[in-house]
């Protein structure tokens, strides 16, 4: 029965044995929020699936293409919004797949800096356009000021969740950090 209940009724359930303090908004909001992002993490499982890449490492890829230099793990980790323990498995595939490199920081040797290799620049120069198209269709729903105004919300948003502010984005330049 669960499955079957939308967000409204969860809501209205969940106001019948609520304290008077209940803000029925903001489970509405959390609940929408988490149904939309496991629309998304499922099909960009499904685009990804036939490159036998998760999201987490096409994200690791994206990330690393963008910035042009390599990262630490804990800089990496950061932009990517996973912790630095969970990205090791992540980046170990990546290497055994030749899609990114990763060394000791010479400016601190108890971290490593991760870098796109060429064959990782090379795929992703294929696998893009593809890509952004799914984006383009994603966001098909939404008109170009509703996407500006959404995207507005969702940075303020996050703005206000602990450790998520633009203190928290990776720092350029930042290499001589433990990561």
């Amino acid at each position: 029965m669960a499955e079957r209940l939308s967000i409204a009724d969860q809501v209205a359930m969940s106001a019948q044995e609520a304290t008077p303090d209940f803000d029925p908004l903001a489970l509405a909001l959390t609940l929408s929020l988490y149904r939309t992002m496991s629309a998304f993490d499922r099909v960009h499982a499904e685009e990804l699936a036939p490159v036998r890449l998760s999201v987490t490492q096409f994200n690791v890829l994206s990330v690393l293409l963008r910035v042009h230099e390599p990262l630490t793990m804990g800089e990496l980790a950061q932009a990517v919004s996973v912790r630095s323990a969970n990205l090791t498995a992540v980046a170990d595939s990546l290497v055994a797949r030749g899609l990114v490199d990763r060394s000791l920081n010479p400016d601190d040797r108890r971290s490593f800096l991760v870098s796109i290799t060429p064959e990782g620049h090379r795929f992703m120069a294929d696998f893009l356009p593809g890509h952004w198209r799914v984006l383009q269709d994603l966001m098909s729903g939404l008109s170009q000021p509703e996407c500006t105004t959404l995207l507005k919300l969702l940075e303020k948003l996050l703005g206000s969740l602990p450790e998520s502010g633009p203190a928290q984005q990776p720092a350029r330049g930042g290499r001589g950090r433990r990561g």
